[in-house]
């Protein structure tokens, strides 16, 4: 007679193998955090090891990082990992090669500065890429900025975010510039889920539609008013009216908060779905649903499945953020173009 349960144990080493290898497959992040954590064990053995040690934790954590920021995105706006080559040399060279950012960078003793250094590169090389050309100068900056003190925050990259600090964005985001207050702007918005979920998607379509254009002042404007737009939301306090909307030539977006559960348990839906209505109507294509907290976010899934059957607004993808004890849901609507 067969006996099932020995063939089993006999299968485990194997199913644990096979198991292993699906999950680094999927994800290679933590391949290079495990071979971060061996070469270190090693790195006494010679400079060879050590060096790979190094490389290995930066490109885990950025890796990572570009992972859970694309997550469900249907258009990435991280879409290149990084690689880091060590050289003597003392400049800093960045180029895109097989899907990834190979960075080529002199090794520093401290490590700090190696991750800022590659983090830099990274994000001007791979963070909205078919997008950078058409956008201002100030603002891709300011979201360049916000981006990289984003990533070294949640990354917990303390003396790096030091270095930025210092070297980087205090040096060029003097009180009351422009650069402070689109960067300053962002930051706020990051704190609710809207920086990534939002303003990083948005200029990421832009780049998408319109990969093709050489850059002109007339987009560049509309990127302006657009970030205006964010600006002035960031600052909204309880009660205030700020337009939500930006309907430009190329930019067609509104950002539907949802504030006060107590709004919905009055009125229902109704409310929400007659903005979104009218948002379409106008020519809106980009719709954002925005929640922060348990309540509000379930009210937000309720309008998107509301729009479940419907032929002109379509649900796309859904971004869920925790900031502290705040958990905030960003739900991306893309409405048809009216003939």
């Amino acid at each position: 007679m067969f006996d099932w349960f020995t063939a089993l144990v006999a299968s485990i080493p194997w199913v644990l193998i096979v198991g292993l290898l699906v999950y680094f497959v999927k994800n290679p992040e933590k391949v290079e955090k495990w071979s971060s954590i061996i070469a270190k064990s090693l790195s006494s053995i010679s400079s060879r090891w050590e060096n790979a040690s190094v490389a290995k934790d930066i490109q885990a954590d950025i890796n990572g990082f570009a992972k859970t920021t694309n997550a469900g995105m249907t258009n990435p706006v991280l879409p290149y990992s990084v690689k880091i080559s060590w050289v003597l040399t003392t400049s800093r060279e960045a180029f895109v090669k097989e899907g990834k950012v190979v960075i080529k960078m002199q090794k520093h003793a401290n490590q700090a500065r190696n991750f800022l250094y590659a983090l830099l590169e990274w994000t001007y090389k791979g963070l909205i890429p078919e997008s950078r050309h058409l956008l201002d100068k100030t603002v891709l900056r300011a979201i360049d900025f916000a981006f990289i003190n984003k990533v070294l925050t949640e990354t917990k990259r303390h003396d790096s975010k030091q270095l930025f600090l210092d070297e980087f964005y205090e040096t060029e985001a003097t009180k009351g510039s422009l650069l402070e207050k689109y960067s300053s702007a962002f930051n706020r918005l990051d704190k609710t889920g809207l920086f990534a979920g939002v303003v990083l998607p948005e200029y990421a379509f832009l780049g998408k539609s319109m990969s093709s254009e050489m850059p002109h002042e007339k987009i560049k404007m509309e990127t302006i008013g657009f970030a205006n737009v964010l600006e002035k939301l960031s600052r909204k306090s309880p009660g205030e009216d700020v337009s939500p909307d930006y309907n430009g030539e190329h930019i067609k977006c509104s950002i539907v908060p949802i504030a006060r559960s107590e709004k919905y348990f009055t009125y229902g839906l109704s409310p929400y779905l007659t903005y979104i209505n009218k948002c379409y109507e106008e020519g809106i294509c980009s719709i954002y649903v925005c929640g922060i907290g348990d309540a509000n976010i379930s009210i937000a899934r309720k309008i998107r499945d509301a729009y479940e059957k419907s032929k002109k607004i379509s649900f796309v993808w859904e971004r869920t953020q925790s900031e502290g004890d705040n958990k905030s849901t960003v739900l991306f609507f893309k409405a048809q173009k009216l003939a």
